[in-house]
């Protein structure tokens, strides 16, 4: 637990409320991560014991107020309220991550091979977009050939028109190191 601050309006704080009070807020660090600083009101006004506290953590601020005839209750109301918030924005981040889109089936280093546009930002995560990538098919090449020019290059596929053939195949780089092909159906 970090700086607890523990102030009290028209009432001493005894050590004996102090430890309670800090028991309670050490209970709360299971829920709450970073916690930075925790601040106390007890007051007394009247009958009414009131206990307000603030706790400040990295991403949030969680605040529970009390008012009973006891100073023991209210302390302990007000952090059960705290722990209720809490236990809400844990589970809500926790519902997020469950919820979550799957990554795009592209992974990121073969988008920028492909010659599409990457900001570095998780572009995994949006819809896929079709980028054109222009083709020069104009000369007939044997496999062999095409196999030649994709090992001369840093690409992953080449699109060939095949000069037994006169259709269009692609070559490509398989992830064990060999070449792929796919031709057409005659």
């Amino acid at each position: 637990m970090t700086r607890i601050e523990i102030t009290g309006r028209h009432i001493d704080i005894t050590p004996a409320i102090r430890d309670f009070t800090e028991d309670k807020l050490r209970k709360l660090e299971r829920w709450i991560d970073e916690i930075i600083e925790t601040h106390v009101v007890l007051s007394v006004e009247k009958h009414r014991h009131i206990a307000e506290i603030v706790l400040r953590a990295r991403t949030h601020t969680f605040t529970g107020t009390d008012a009973t005839g006891d100073m023991y209750a209210s302390i302990g109301n007000a952090a059960d309220k705290i722990e209720k918030q809490a236990r809400r924005v844990k589970d809500k981040v926790a519902g997020r991550r469950k919820h979550a889109r799957p990554p795009s089936r592209v992974p990121q280093r073969e988008a920028m091979t492909r010659g599409e546009e990457s900001d570095g930002d998780g572009a995994g995560e949006r819809e896929p977009r079709i980028i054109r990538v222009p083709v020069d098919t104009k000369k007939p090449m044997s496999i062999e050939d095409a196999a030649l020019v994709l090992s001369e290059t840093d690409q992953e596929f080449l699109v060939f028109r095949d000069a037994r053939s006169q259709r269009i195949s692609v070559i490509y780089r398989r992830r064990d190191g060999h070449l792929g092909l796919i031709e057409p159906d005659r």
